[in-house]
């Protein structure tokens, strides 16, 4: 697939300057070409950027879900959060800044970071559930970093939060999938007695097929414990203009999807997707805690193919070069 020309970016001219001119050298992040950035139709300068998925948020229903970033000291950056249902599409949030009552509806939140800054996004809730929020909205979050320089893009790391507001108030991290980190097995470490220890998975899917993954059990020995079917997840949508937006994400408990008893103590689990690629998140409960399990590129059972390396498919370039954008304003405070 051939990629088109970087499209223009609408930014303002003053405040934070997250573009240089002339444009940078972005070859570093997997061969990316710069992103033109423009004041009305004036280009300004240019940015490098990167892009993944934080698989999945829940919001509402007693659960609030936090995303932090920072812009790194060497350079501002522009940050941009769009939000999605399970099934890829469009999906309106409330949000506010971190300490602020300043709230926002939209499918989309963009701002501004100077160099250090930090930021905090709290996503309460479907806008049409405001302002109880007692229904749980689940999905996917796409962000997008704009940066003057590849040094500075890649070094900028945000992260999610699953924040529990009742009965017990806790935090639990996850990771973002980068776009560069694409795979077709993953695998991680977990116990689940189906009491006080509880795993779960999460199945992102990157490809351009509806695909149901399969999830493998192994227990402390090594031997096939049990066997699962994911439903079909959707597949990254189609924009008819070459790109791809959102695809589907599929959340469960390990023992809904395992038909057999889970094996005692600790076992690996495999997610499976042929050929297909995805993202996975496995997450550890431990009452009264949990934590994002570490998941690892794997093969398929029988399988020669050696781990993966990291992967960046024109199909997510395309998404990113081919979207105008409004203009990024400082954060709300």
């Amino acid at each position: 697939m051939a990629l088109t020309a970087a499209a223009l970016h609408s930014q303002p001219t003053n405040g934070a300057v997250y573009w240089s001119n002339p444009a940078p050298d972005c070859s570093s992040l997997s061969g990316e070409s710069p992103v033109a950035i423009t004041s009305g139709s004036t280009v300004v300068g240019y940015s490098c950027y990167v892009s993944g998925t934080f698989v999945w948020f829940t919001a509402g229903g007693g659960w609030v879900t936090s995303i932090s970033v920072a812009a790194p000291a060497s350079a501002a950056i522009g940050v941009d959060y769009s939000f999605y249902d399970a099934s890829g599409n469009n999906l309106e949030l409330d949000t506010t800044p971190f300490n602020s009552s300043s709230t926002t509806s939209s499918h989309e939140v963009s701002f501004a970071l100077s160099a250090n800054q930090p930021a905090d996004i709290n996503l309460q809730g479907a806008t049409s559930s405001a302002p109880k929020y007692s229904s749980t909205s689940t999905g996917t979050v796409y962000a997008v970093f704009y940066c003057p320089d590849a040094q500075t893009c890649a070094n900028v790391l945000p992260q999610l939060f699953y924040v529990a507001l009742v009965p017990m108030p806790w935090v639990l991290s996850a990771p973002i999938a980068w776009d560069t980190a694409l795979w077709t097995q993953w695998s991680a470490q977990g116990i689940d007695d189906g009491g006080a220890n509880r795993v779960s998975v999460v199945i992102y899917n990157e490809d351009e097929t509806a695909t149901s993954y399969t999830v493998r059990v192994y227990d402390s020995a090594g031997s096939l414990a049990g066997t699962g079917t994911t439903p079909s997840i959707p597949p990254l949508q189609s924009r008819g203009d070459g790109s791809f937006g959102e695809g589907g994400t599929y959340a469960a408990l390990l023992s809904d999807l395992i038909s057999t008893p889970l094996p005692p103590g600790i076992f690996k689990v495999l997610i499976d997707g042929g050929s297909k690629y995805s993202a996975v998140e496995v997450l550890q409960f431990s009452r009264p805690s949990a934590t994002a399990l570490q998941v690892a590129y794997d093969s398929a059972p029988g399988s020669s193919s050696s781990a993966a390396s990291d992967r960046r498919t024109s199909r997510r370039n395309l998404r990113v070069e081919s979207m105008p954008k409004p203009m990024f304003s400082p954060l709300a405070q």
